[in-house]
């Protein structure tokens, strides 16, 4: 659906020249949930602007359903870009027009009849939940109600592709997770291929298909999301992993001699990774029963992607020396990563 291809924006500041996106290839598949994620100044906010010629790239070609929309015309670019919806983190509602003008105002411009432009308008307040708020005003509105009119507003023109950046940026924790959820159901009902610009990873994790991880303007990893997160090969995807995870704690706790990580002779604090889907969600007790040993969980962090757990767990590890050697080679048959953090079966 998207294809992009060396894609390059860069601008001028006094005499220096910045780069905000560097040489940036990516294709984004019909009907899927793509994710772009990095901290502030990655480039992903440029990158996604490139992407309907908000900001034209200064080098590179942007493909949509094989039509290179940097060698069209403007006017014709302009009528292409009616495919593409976007919406932001600030929702960019008219402040002064109702909830029903807002999300006509993509509509001024199709010869519709006014019945027929009321009824569009009404299918899509219905299909965000919205029917009851027509004739409300922004300042009337929950920070999520101005999103799901902003989505509203986007799909007025019935676009192939919504692009949103940071659109949940400004919201708390409990309306994110229902915006999320609204633009899942738009993807399945709709066929709707969505691209989400982010800096958290909750969000990839939630809803998105495949993720690109930028940095300095940069694509520095990308894949499938459970592949990306459970086996990350970059310093700056650890560390959205690391800043959203509490397994990382047990390394300060053992700088400041906790006494929950003082260990006993004989035990080892173990972190297990689960880095492929066929993990075993049951690993705890399996472990205990089959080489008997104890095990004492002190972090854990274990959430789903799709019907795969990722995350982890720390653990303190009591047993038999042989006992504890054959499950850590039993852990690592069954690949789940393993990291001796701390072992106190070696004396001083």
């Amino acid at each position: 659906m998207i294809r992009l291809e060396q894609i390059t924006k860069t601008f001028q500041s006094g005499r220096k020249t910045v780069t905000a996106v560097d040489n940036v290839s990516l294709s984004v598949n019909d009907g899927e949930i793509f994710g772009v994620i990095g901290f502030s100044g990655a480039g992903k906010s440029t990158l996604v602007r490139c992407i309907n010629l908000l900001e034209r790239p200064t080098s590179g070609k942007v493909w949509l359903d094989d039509v290179e929309l940097t060698a069209l015309p403007s006017a014709e670019v302009r009528r292409r870009r009616q495919e593409i919806g976007m919406i932001f983190q600030q929702f960019n509602l008219f402040a002064a027009r109702t909830v029903f003008d807002n999300v006509a105002f993509p509509l001024r411009r199709q010869k519709l009849s006014r019945a027929a432009r009321e009824q569009r308008v009404a299918e899509l307040l219905k299909l965000v939940g919205l029917e009851q708020k027509a004739g409300a005003y922004p300042s009337e509105l929950s920070g999520g109600q101005k999103q799901r009119v902003a989505i509203a507003r986007a799909l007025a023109s019935g676009p192939k592709v919504l692009l949103c950046d940071e659109a949940t940026s400004a919201l708390d924790p409990q309306t994110t997770r229902a915006t999320l959820r609204l633009l899942k159901d738009l993807n399945r009902k709709l066929g709707l291929t969505i691209i989400l610009i982010t800096h958290e990873m909750q969000v990839v994790k939630e809803i998105c298909d495949r993720v690109a991880v930028m940095e300095n303007g940069r694509v520095v990893e990308e894949g499938d999301v459970f592949t990306v997160f459970s086996n990350p090969r970059q310093p700056v995807t650890r560390n959205f992993i690391s800043m959203t995870s509490n397994l990382s704690r047990v390394y300060e706790l053992l700088e400041q001699d906790a006494a929950i990580t003082r260990l006993k002779p004989g035990q080892l604090i173990l972190r297990m990774n689960y880095i492929e889907r066929s993990a075993c969600e049951a690993l705890v007790s399996q472990l205990s029963r089959q080489f008997q040993v104890d095990l004492n969980i002190i972090f854990g962090n274990i959430e789903m992607i799709g019907d795969n757990p990722i995350g982890g767990l720390v653990v303190i590890v009591s047993g038999a020396p042989e006992s504890i050697e054959k499950t850590l080679g039993y852990l690592k048959d069954i690949h789940v990563g393993v990291e001796v953090i701390s072992d106190a079966r070696v004396s001083d």
